[in-house]
């Protein structure tokens, strides 16, 4: 599974995902060009003009010649002294290859077959590994050189046995690239020749080999892997640093007892914190916190992404524990390396430039290791990260981490950025109600753990909490609640139903009147969780709601919210569905179906009828969910809200049944609605047995004053 902190740099090499095809081929040259046939003799001309474009294009037609016809011919555009028209030669050449290749199995590289007998036409690979090593032996040309080893590579396993065989007979710089050329090839059985070379005395020719046994870990894994591991203890330094590499590409865990010898290696160390990473051993979080301390530039980059990782994977809680543990300097550089800005008094600031490390992700990792070690000033530094888009989800996680030590830095943010000033808000409200979010999520986490995020239910009035710090931070999000931002305003008001008291009743009464209908909304859904988790504050308030007609919607969702209705509550919510305003219909409509159950079908009858859409889709949805609560047993009652469901299904209006669908009417599985059905003027498509069914791009008002 991919990670966000899976970035090893340009030292990590080769993954598991990096297999893939050969090299495409560029397309500033039609394939037309490619794949016309022309005579020999036009392309023998045409790779001898002056022009280099013209040489190149005549390379590519040779990709459809006969390739023994043509092999003088590719060996000299192989050797041209444009680099584009030899590179255009090893295209012409692959295609070849694959044209008298019979096809691979899925997953494996197309070889052509081995010669058959006597007076069988070779194969192109076949025709191209014998000139092509003709052509190390006697030339000079680096051009030639370089394009024949690329060939040998396209050639895959019919190259391998040649060239095992010239290995043993060439010297000097033409085994290198024999090696090299046999890595290409991609064919296990090259390992054998690959292993054999790094028991040379000609280190050049031990670091290619090992380059290619490397490269090769994709093809033959185990048999790579326990190469690898074993030249960790080479006597040469190079070989150590690509063979660790190898070992991270693949993703397989070294020993920290073999690391921590790498480690303090500066040519090493880089290879060596990506496998620490991978590694299995609690000493390896200990080491590399340790070394946070006095790291610089690129190398501390390393060590920050390489516990960014170790966090993430089953060594998570040692990494936790020495990152608390470390000394106060290794926070104080994470919460600085976070903020990207050096602090006061403080060293040199870690460097995101060196070794390809991302200046962004750098700084969401440092900021997140800064919050698991409760370093001093991570808080601040989470505040401060809010504001930048790019952090945002970091920031959020680290203030998370923190809990309740981060609600003063919080707070102080708050204070400052809490003003009737709309000018002041233009580019902080998104971090402004993403904060507040925050904060209210810890103080219900403290909540949870004991400490309470409001006191308990009294009947008149409720006493302050016992936590200072969620004493303010209630004020802020009640001063919130009137911010010029609607983000704010609607966040502020989600947080009060979490956290607030029974004193907040009438601040979210008056918002719901508000101009902006988020806000309006977002103070319905507000009203409504403070009634569930205050119901006898809420039941007098909605008494004294019910007596005046500007808050008649409070009435019904906070009635709504309690479930429960007596007779008076019911009369009242019945006259507000007919004559109150439309919000306020809406709200009675759902609040008397879900109070007075089966007697309320009449009013939802009526409200069927009403002259606002979003009535309508109320009392469809409310309906739905009447008769899905209602048993076989209840025979008249069922009978009468089949009948209105059988006017919601042959009215025509798609919206009205979908809503009706939502809350559960079973349109498809129930027989008598499929004669009802008969009679759409438009056709309607509602999935869904027995369960209530999902329907996506629903408007009109949401049930019970809540945001759907």
């Amino acid at each position: 599974m991919s990670r966000a902190f899976d970035d090893l740099g340009p030292y990590g090499g080769p993954r598991v995902s990096d297999a893939g095809p050969w090299p495409t081929e560029p397309e500033s040259i039609s394939p037309s060009v490619r794949s016309t046939p022309m005579p020999i003799a036009a392309i023998a001309t045409a790779l001898a003009a002056d022009d280099a474009e013209e040489r190149r294009q005549a390379a590519a037609r040779l990709g459809r010649a006969d390739v023994a016809e043509a092999l003088p011919l590719l060996m000299r555009a192989l050797g041209d002294p444009d680099w584009r028209v030899r590179k255009e030669a090893t295209y012409a050449c692959h295609r070849l290859i694959q044209a008298s290749s019979p096809p691979a199995a899925e997953g494996e590289r197309p070889a052509a077959p081995p010669a058959g007998a006597e007076g069988e036409r070779p194969s192109a690979a076949q025709v191209l590994v014998g000139a092509l090593l003709d052509a190390l032996r006697t030339s000079d040309d680096v051009g030639l050189r370089n394009a024949a080893i690329e060939v040998l590579g396209y050639c895959g396993r019919d190259a391998t046995p040649a060239l095992v065989g010239a290995l043993a007979e060439l010297k000097g710089d033409e085994r290198k690239l024999v090696l090299d050329a046999l890595g290409r090839t991609r064919d296990p059985a090259a390992l054998d020749a690959l292993y054999a070379a790094l028991a040379e005395k000609d280190d050049n020719l031990r670091q290619s080999a090992i380059e290619a046994i490397a490269g090769m870990g994709l093809i033959a894994r185990e048999r790579v892997t326990d190469i690898l591991y074993e030249r960790l203890g080479d006597r040469d330094r190079f070989v150590r640093l690509t063979a660790l590499n190898g070992l991270n590409g693949l993703e397989a865990p070294v020993p920290w007892r073999v690391l921590s010898q790498l480690i303090d290696d500066p040519i090493l160390r880089p290879a060596a914190l990506v496998a620490a990473a991978l590694a299995e051993s609690p000493e390896a979080p200990r080491a590399l916190v340790a070394a946070l301390a006095t790291a610089r530039g690129g190398a501390f980059a390393q060590l920050v992404r390489a516990l960014a990782r170790l966090v993430e994977g089953p060594l998570a809680s040692h990494a936790v524990d020495a990152l608390r543990a470390a000394p106060q300097e290794v926070g104080a550089r994470l919460v600085q390396a976070a903020a990207a800005s050096p602090g006061a008094g403080a060293a040199e600031p870690p460097s995101w430039r060196g070794l390809g490390a991302d200046p962004v992700s750098g700084r969401a990792q440092a900021l997140v290791l800064a919050a698991m070690a409760r370093a001093p000033g991570a808080a601040d530094a989470a505040v401060q990260a809010m504001i930048e888009p790019a952090l945002v989800e970091t920031a959020q996680r680290a203030l998370g981490l923190l809990g309740g030590e981060a609600l003063p830095a919080v707070l102080a943010y708050l204070e400052r950025h809490i003003d009737p000033d709309p000018d002041l808000w233009e580019g902080l409200d998104d971090a402004t109600a993403a904060l507040i979010d925050g904060a209210v999520a810890i103080a219900e986490q403290r909540g949870r753990e004991g400490a309470p995020a409001q006191p308990p239910q009294p009947p008149q009035p409720p006493q302050p909490t016992a936590d200072p710090t969620l004493d303010e931070l209630l004020g802020a999000v009640r001063r919130s609640v009137k911010s010029p931002s609607t983000l704010v305003a609607t966040s502020a008001l989600y947080g009060l139903a979490k956290i607030g008291t029974a004193d907040d009743f009438p601040l979210v009464v008056s918002q719901t009147r508000a101009i902006s209908l988020p806000v309006a909304r977002a103070a319905e859904s507000a009203l409504a969780g403070l009634s569930e988790r205050y119901p006898e504050s809420a039941r007098a308030l909605a008494r004294r709601l019910m007596q005046a007609g500007e808050t008649h919607l409070a009435a019904a969702i906070v009635i709504e919210a309690l479930g429960t209705a007596d007779q008076e509550e019911i009369a009242f919510l019945t006259g507000v569905a007919s004559v109150g305003d439309v919000r306020a219909r809406r709200a009675a409509v759902t609040a008397v179906a879900a109070a007075a159950g089966v007697s309320a079908l009449e009013v939802l009858s009526l409200s069927l009828a009403d002259e606002e859409r979003e009535v309508r889709l109320a009392a469809a949805r409310a309906l739905g969910r009447l008769y899905a609560s209602l048993s076989d047993r209840a025979g008249d009652e069922r009978a009468r809200a089949r009948e209105l469901l059988s006017l919601v299904r042959a009215s025509g209006e798609p919206e009205l049944v979908a809503a009706a669908a939502q809350g559960g009417a079973p349109f498809r599985s129930d027989p008598p609605w499929g004669e009802a059905g008969d009679r759409l003027s438009a056709p309607v498509s509602i999935d869904g047995g027995e369960g209530p069914v999902s329907t996506s791009g629903m408007s009109g008002g949401p049930p019970s004053g809540k945001v759907l």
